[in-house]
C-alpha cells in the first residue's frame, strides 16, 4: 500500500457518504408523503371501518419489520467485519510495543490499510443498512401516488 492508496480510499469513502447523503434525502422525502398518504387511509378507516382499505393497513407493520430487520441484519454483518479489522490492528500494534521496535514499512502498510478498509466499509455500511429502508419508503411512495390518481 502506499499513500496515494490510502488518500484514494479516503476519497472513495467521501463519494460513498455523499451517495448515502442523497439516499438519504430520497428516504426522507419518501416517507413523508407516505406518511401523508397513510394518515388519510387510517382517518378514513377510523371514520368508516367497513369502508377502510384493509389492504393498505395489513401492509404497514410487517413492511417497516421486514426492512428494519434487514437494516439491522446487514449493520450488525458490518459491525462484525469492521471490529474484526480493528481487532487486527490492535493486535499487530501490541505484538510490534511489546518487541520494544518500531514498525516495519510494511506491518505500517498492513495497518494503514486495516484502516482505510474499515473507513471505506462503515462509510458503505450505512448506505447498505438504509438499502431496505429506502426501497421499502421510495416504493411505497411511487404506489400510493399511482393509487391516489
Amino acid at each position: 500500500m502506499n499513500p496515494f492508496d490510502f488518500w484514494n480510499g479516503i476519497v472513495q469513502a467521501n463519494k460513498i457518504a455523499a451517495r448515502n447523503g442523497r439516499t438519504l434525502a430520497e428516504t426522507i422525502e419518501a416517507s413523508g408523503a407516505v406518511i401523508e398518504s397513510r394518515s388519510h387511509t387510517i382517518a378514513s378507516a377510523a371514520r368508516n371501518p367497513f369502508a377502510a382499505d384493509h389492504a393498505e393497513l395489513g401492509r404497514m407493520v410487517p413492511e417497516k419489520l421486514a426492512a428494519f430487520s434487514q437494516a439491522g441484519m446487514s449493520a450488525w454483518d458490518d459491525l462484525c467485519a469492521i471490529q474484526a479489522q480493528a481487532i487486527a490492528n490492535w493486535q499487530q500494534l501490541a505484538g510490534i510495543a511489546l518487541r520494544g521496535r518500531t514498525p516495519t514499512t510494511g506491518e505500517i502498510a498492513t495497518m494503514a490499510g486495516r484502516s482505510t478498509a474499515i473507513t471505506r466499509r462503515s462509510v458503505a455500511a450505512t448506505g447498505k443498512a438504509l438499502a431496505p429502508i429506502h426501497a421499502a419508503a421510495t416504493g411505497n411512495a411511487k404506489r400510493l401516488a399511482r393509487k391516489a390518481r
